[in-house]
């Protein structure tokens, strides 16, 4: 998405930031060709329901856009804004071993997170009917319209038990159909669950988020003495974007069985320039470069995989029993294929997204991990308050309706005007979360920021972009609530 209000380079980024979507040509992704595949709604509406007539209509959401994510194989560019840094060309390159860093101290030992006592359970209502059956329509007409096989949502408002629902098919081949708890491949979201591990190690005192990287992982990347962890968090180090470049994601598809070590995805990046010095004022730049740093940093300091402490500290607390991290745990067969037009992606070896887009899960899971963090189960108060301290992109960049904090965006969806037809108030729609795509998937979680309505997807379909679901989703909680 570079050649817009993110991307330095015309070359496009593989793994952020989502709505208007176009190809790597500059032309805008069009529904495919191809018929529609068959709609086998799984989703749970409990009981026959009016219809509600959705308040945003197809052409508003497409014109409400704002920004897109690419997926791996993508290059996106915004029709909002054109960045000031010149593009540049990015040199032929091929992916070859690299030295390992110099050899750190012995990592530092840390104990499992305390467990969190379990609350007073408070009885829900259960979900408003004609909500669940309007919601089930969005994703039934979503599906129908041929762009997407199939799709997961999850939805929680205030008061409520949760709302799951499913539509379309998680397999063409086999028109094996989408269900509610399907697992999906949830791409950039996994930036979320890897900067909750770095918080949560440097509450514990084991990582300094001010710290520099030279600490943890040094002699790998220019001015690792003053890049910082925080740098790397909301995107402040300036660093190159590995998956923007072509010749990479080339590579990377040809062998999809290879194993890429994460200092070879670095080495790869120091390649080429940084888009701006490190820590420069009011300068931020989406580069899955620093997740994959991030990453690194974990198992440096601790001495156990990355895998292993997302599992420690945030599957298992949460009982997340069909979260996995690819690279080490196997993925279960009854997950959704993945998509490209009408390529079959799914197969792409996962090791070159590591940190920064590795995790599987459904979309009912990643609601309730969202709900846990924007709750204060998985941080407490005063880091929380850290995470979400945003830099809002002004400087280089002009973004006034999406900020970066640490790990997690913070957006305001693009929604139609109020049941009275005015326009709703910012705050409305005001969210915090992530969206992601990678091989074939795209996805989507957003909150308000007090976790009142919280809704998670994931649809296998790369050319696509989920913030147009999402969107229109949230436009008809919104509605239902009389706002």
């Amino acid at each position: 998405m570079k050649q817009s209000v993110l991307w330095r380079r015309p070359l496009g980024l593989a793994l952020l930031l989502g709505f208007v979507f176009v190809t790597a040509c500059g032309s805008p992704v069009v529904p495919l060709a191809t018929s529609s595949p068959t709609t086998a709604s799984s989703a749970a509406v409990a009981q026959s329901a009016t219809t509600v007539t959705p308040s945003t209509t197809g052409t508003e959401i497409a014109t409400a856009s704002a920004v897109a994510e690419p997926s791996v194989v993508e290059t996106a560019q915004s029709a909002s804004a054109t960045p000031t840094a010149a593009a540049t060309t990015s040199p032929t390159a091929t992916l070859v071993p690299t030295a390992a860093p110099t050899a750190l101290p012995a990592p530092t030992a840390t104990a499992a997170p305390t467990a969190t006592p379990a609350p007073t359970q408070v009885a829900l209502a259960p979900f408003d009917p004609a909500l669940a059956a309007e919601l089930q329509r969005i994703l039934d007409q979503t599906v129908a319209d041929g762009q997407i096989p199939g799709a997961v949502l999850s939805v929680s408002v205030a008061g409520q038990a949760p709302w799951n629902g499913a539509s379309g098919v998680a397999d063409r081949g086999q028109n094996r159909p989408m269900e509610p708890h399907t697992n999906v491949r949830i791409a950039s979201i996994s930036k979320i669950f890897t900067a909750v591990v770095v918080l949560q190690l440097a509450e514990a005192g084991v990582i300094d988020l001010d710290a520099p990287l030279a600490r943890y992982v040094p002699n790998l990347v220019p001015n690792d003495n003053v890049i910082t962890v925080r740098n790397l968090l909301n995107h402040t180090s300036g660093l190159y974007d590995y998956l923007e470049d072509r010749n990479f994601q080339a590579q990377a598809y040809e062998r999809p069985e290879r194993v890429i070590p994460p200092t070879e995805l670095v080495t790869y990046a120091t390649r080429f320039a940084p888009a701006f010095p490190p820590a420069s004022a009011n300068n931020w730049d989406y580069s899955s470069t620093n997740f994959v740093l991030l990453g690194m940093v974990v198992e440096a300091a601790t001495g156990n995989s990355l895998a292993q402490e997302m599992r420690q500290r945030i599957f298992a607390p949460l009982g997340l029993k069909q979260t996995y991290f690819p690279s080490d745990e196997q993925v279960p067969p009854t997950a959704a294929r993945g998509y490209r037009g009408n390529i079959d992606q799914t197969d792409v070896a996962m090791s070159f997204a590591f940190a920064t887009a590795n995790v599987v899960s459904t979309a009912d899971e990643v609601r309730r991990f969202a709900e846990a963090l924007v709750n204060g189960k998985l941080l407490q108060p005063a880091m929380l308050e850290q995470m979400f301290t945003f830099v809002n992109g002004k400087g280089q960049y002009n973004m006034p309706a999406l900020e970066y904090g640490l790990g997690i965006m913070r957006n305001q969806l693009p929604v139609g005007p109020g049941p009275n037809g005015a326009a709703r108030p910012p705050a409305a729609s005001t969210v915090v979360g992530h969206i992601g795509g990678f091989a074939g998937f795209r996805s989507a979680v957003w909150s308000t920021p007090g976790g009142e309505i919280i809704i998670a997807l994931g649809v296998n379909q790369g050319a696509t972009d989920p913030n147009l679901l999402a969107t229109r989703v949230f436009d008809a909680i919104l509605t239902h609530q009389g706002r």
